[in-house]
């Protein structure tokens, strides 16, 4: 029984140090070859090197060669530089190693160009028309969109469609963020505002071509803008409200426009004060109409705090000061 107990434990020692030896990247001869760039765009620079803790690199003659030509030369030559070929073509680079001993040794690597562009979008709003980008804001979601460039024949590529995705977030895999065709994905952002870091793993589905992609973004606060409502052009989006404004006429209405807001969750709260004097009535509108009365000249500063009452980072502050040429009173009178 015991003999048997023994047998066992050694038979499963065994299998674990296969196992273990199995998973672990060691080179038989003790030198191993590998680039700085895992995934190079074509043209892109790539540095290839090799590197020993038991074979003596320093003194030993190295011959580099890039599809079987001499490219480079020299003893203790432990790294050299290609240039990414076209998409689908390999470039086969190898490092001949003579050691003092008289030891030869060759050490070869593939590189094929590949690469993915990742796009993104924000949830954000946005005026009608708007031609710009808007920035991924605290507590938003996004939209990312992975573009592969893969290439068998270096004439045609592969069908972003039919390849398979994986996407992680910070390292860990994201809920429904893998499988085939899966070329884009909706991330909520976390309730800390920190950079939001995904990363990409994209194959065919017989795994024979391979290649990764990461992103990490910035996120920022929303922001306001202002702009005159005009009674008979309406809303004057070509021309943002800032600094000092001159009120032309008797009156003139203004727009906040939240950029970056949750379009989601649009419970805001507006928080309108004109010369520091808050009003109160306004604090459901995004707009604001200011009038004067007199002939004397003067200014009011006018500034909006928006808040979004359901996520506490989705906020922004704005204003700006209105000159006029026309007497007002101490109060300025303000309708919406």
């Amino acid at each position: 029984m015991k003999l048997l107990l023994k047998i066992s434990i050694f038979m499963v020692s065994c299998l674990f140090a296969v196992n273990a030896f199995a998973q672990m990247n060691i080179s038989m001869d003790g030198v191993t070859i590998d680039t700085n760039i895992s995934n190079p765009g074509p043209g892109q620079v790539v540095e290839v090197s090799i590197e020993s803790f038991s074979f003596d690199l320093n003194g030993s003659s190295i011959v580099w060669t890039v599809n079987g030509k001499t490219q480079s030369q020299g003893v203790g030559l432990k790294k050299t530089s290609v240039i990414a070929p076209k998409l689908g073509i390999k470039l086969n680079v190898s490092a001949i190693i003579k050691g003092s001993d008289g030891r030869e040794i060759t050490k070869s690597i593939t590189i094929k160009s590949s690469y993915v562009d990742i796009i993104w979008e924000s949830n954000g709003y946005t005026p009608p028309f708007f031609l710009g980008k808007i920035p991924y804001t605290y507590q938003n979601s996004i939209k990312l969109i992975a573009i592969p460039h893969i290439s068998k024949d270096g004439i045609k590529e592969i069908d972003p469609k039919t390849l398979v995705y994986s996407w992680k977030r910070s390292g860990k895999y994201i809920d429904n963020g893998q499988g085939y065709g899966k070329q884009s994905i909706v991330i909520e952002a976390d309730d800390l505002p920190r950079p939001l870091e995904v990363t990409v793993d994209i194959s065919t589905r017989e795994e024979t071509e391979h290649i990764k992609s990461s992103i990490n973004i910035e996120p920022s606060e929303p922001s306001l803008v202002f702009y005159e409502d005009d009674s008979l052009y309406g809303i004057l989006f070509n021309k943002s409200l800032t600094g000092r404004i001159p009120l032309k006429n008797s009156e003139m209405k203004v727009l906040a426009v939240p950029f970056g807001f949750n379009l989601k969750n649009q419970n805001n709260a507006y928080t309108w004060s004109i010369n520091n004097i808050e009003q109160t009535d306004l604090s459901k509108n995004r707009s604001i109409v200011i009038r004067t009365k007199g002939d004397t000249s003067g200014s009011s500063s006018v500034n909006l705090d928006m808040r979004n009452l359901d996520s506490i980072l989705q906020g922004a502050v704005a204003g700006f000061t209105v000159y006029f040429n026309k007497k007002q009173s101490n109060d300025v009178p303000v309708t919406f």
